[in-house]
């Protein structure tokens, strides 16, 4: 039986499937206008990934196809992984509450997909990640490298509700958290995204969502949600809320759903009925909160150069 809230999401997307014609028409809003900042250096050619340890992977620049998508992966029977649990850590993020809170708590965080969001707790403080294949947690850039430190330790727990653990933990160092050199090198928050390779693979018993991006689609005004663990409720419990784009980018999505800190590193995702992607489809990753004037929170888009990074890893033993 499907849950009230979940019936809820599903009727929100209903309306916003509905109100698509009248989106069309309203045209791509630019994002929040800001003054240009100049890059520190040079970025190297293609996508250069570094780990905490100063690894380095290189990937060639590539001509990417404007729309890919990928299906979700379904639960699997093994067992739960282990790991040793963290203390409780403060939250990471400046993510906002837009007004009267909207915020929902997931009333079946076990259940798939909802199951592969997790509580990513580090040394440097909490986040959420969210699960995209058997061993590869995707988060925010600044989840795994903050203030020009890298996390150097970590537990994640996926569908967390409080000392409720269903799926277990897993645990690791600083070997394992990717970003780019982009992000570690100062260059702005389009490059805000991450992952942890993880040490188990726990993805095989929660399962992982769908995804897609299309770099020419529209997103204003259409309807998304944002889920993860924010510091600002009970410790370790999951929350959603659902509202429609404001503005975009080829890089960003800003959006009206409420966050708060904790909440960086959550999946930006909707429903889709129908296309490349069904069910519930990944587009994004929160990253920030309300900032200047730009009255919204916002997320990285999902692009050619975020999926080959994430690819990359799901594709490695």
């Amino acid at each position: 039986m499907i849950s009230l809230d979940r019936a809820r999401k599903l009727r929100r997307a209903a309306l916003a499937v509905a109100g698509s014609a009248a989106v069309a028409l309203a045209g791509v809003m630019a994002g929040p206008a800001a003054a240009a900042a100049p890059e520190p250096t040079p970025a190297p050619a293609g996508i250069t990934m570094v780990n905490g340890t100063g690894k380095t992977v290189t990937l060639p620049a590539q001509t990417a196809t404007a729309l890919k998508a990928a299906a979700g992966g379904q639960s699997g029977s093994l067992g739960a992984a282990t790991g040793k649990a963290t203390d409780k850590a403060a939250p990471v993020g400046t993510d906002s509450v837009i007004g009267p809170d909207g915020r929902v708590q997931e009333s079946v965080p076990s259940t798939f997909p909802w199951g592969g969001i997790a509580h990513l707790e580090t040394n440097q403080g909490g986040c959420t990640g969210f699960m995209l294949s058997r061993d590869v947690l995707v988060t925010a850039g600044h989840c795994v490298h903050f203030n020009g430190s890298w996390v150097t330790s970590y537990t994640v727990t996926p569908g967390r509700t409080g000392n409720s653990k269903p799926f277990g933990t897993c645990s690791g160092g600083i070997a394992d958290v990717w970003t780019t050199w982009n992000w570690i090198n100062g260059y702005p928050s389009d490059y805000d995204y991450g992952l942890v390779k993880l040490t188990c693979d726990i993805g095989y018993s929660t399962g992982w969502f769908g995804w897609s991006y299309n770099t020419g689609e529209n997103l204003v005004g259409q309807y998304l949600y944002v889920e993860g663990y924010p510091g600002d409720k009970p410790y370790g419990t999951m929350w959603w809320d659902g509202d429609t784009v404001y503005s975009q980018t080829a890089n960003k999505l800003w959006y009206w759903v409420d966050t708060f800190g904790g909440q960086s590193g959550s999946p930006v995702y909707r429903y889709s009925s129908s296309g490349p992607c069904v069910g519930w489809c990944v587009i994004g990753i929160h990253t920030n909160g309300v900032a200047g004037t730009n009255p919204t929170n916002s997320g990285t888009r999902f692009r050619p150069d975020v999926m080959d990074f994430i690819n990359y890893w799901v594709a490695q033993p």
